[in-house]
């Protein structure tokens, strides 16, 4: 039996599932575990089976007798110290295996995209008359590039250093240029926990902000995302998988040259996306 735990808001756990369900190919008896999940209040809790309409494969026991159990009986494979990916799919002698980390690169399920894609469609039954018509606009619109800035918990003193410093607004600005050098008359469709910052600090001349995805249906900015051609993301697994879950083969995902300012992430983004300077303004508006 393999464990896998669960973590993180909807983007973080899009990650897991990810691997999860490479991993259901090698070892059919592997299973999520949400044990921690039942105490994690920062984001919407686990959200996997209402925004996408997964079955259910959890496995959920009190948290401190998992944590003996694991403790007991089960070999744990950290993903920070795998060197190689062959880490992750070989068998182990001891047939109790625990897995912790986010797995957050395209390396992990790129041979399975198909069934990737297909357990990440989105439950349009849950989403809003106003987000359904929003995306018919989007899929209709050839200059729709979607803008992600999020602020909100970035900005906290422990997130700040290493993470909400990164994409600000040189970064931002960088961005937009680089857009511009390809697209005559962009309109950006802009998500954000902030956007009353965001029209004051970052003006834009064809922009249409999405306001209304708040709490539980915040998924429902993700799905949007997906349905323009054209992505400027920040360092958020949140809008990675916006982009990444745009079908279109051609389009365009322009990325920071850092997801974290002092931590190396060499296989963060897939192969193709854009990656614009994160300090100074280097392209001319």
């Amino acid at each position: 039996m393999r464990l896998i735990k669960m973590t993180g808001g909807l983007g973080n756990q899009m990650f897991i599932y990810a691997f999860y369900l490479k991993m259901k190919k090698l070892f059919p008896h592997t299973k999520i575990d949400l044990s921690d999940m039942m105490h994690y209040h920062v984001h919407h809790g686990y959200e996997m089976n209402r925004v996408f309409a997964l079955p259910h494969v959890e496995f959920c026991m009190n948290r401190t007798g998992k944590k003996i159990l694991e403790f007991l009986f089960f070999k744990t494979i950290l993903e920070r110290k795998q060197k190689e990916l062959k880490s992750f799919w070989k068998s182990y002698a001891w047939p109790l295996v625990y897995f912790k980390g986010f797995y957050q690169s395209e390396r992990f399920f790129a041979d399975i995209e198909t069934d990737v894609r297909k357990a990440f469609t989105f439950d349009m039954t849950q989403a809003s008359e106003r987000s359904k018509e929003m995306a018919a606009r989007m899929d209709a619109d050839l200059n729709a590039v979607s803008l992600h800035i999020r602020r909100g918990d970035y900005l906290e003193p422990k997130h700040w250093e290493n993470t909400g410093s990164v994409c600000q607004l040189p970064y931002y600005q960088n961005a937009i240029a680089a857009i511009k050098k390809q697209l005559d008359n962009p309109v950006f469709y802009v998500f954000s926990d902030d956007l009353a910052w965001v029209k004051e600090n970052l003006p834009l001349d064809n922009a249409v902000y999405i306001d209304w995805n708040k709490g539980n249906d915040s998924w429902q900015d993700m799905m949007l995302m997906s349905h323009c051609r054209r992505h400027i993301i920040c360092n958020s697994t949140f809008s990675w998988w916006g982009a990444w879950l745009d079908p279109h083969k051609d389009k365009t995902v322009i990325v920071p040259e850092r997801w974290f300012r002092h931590t190396e992430t060499p296989y963060i983004y897939p192969e193709g996306w854009t990656k614009v300077p994160i300090n100074k303004k280097t392209i001319a508006l």
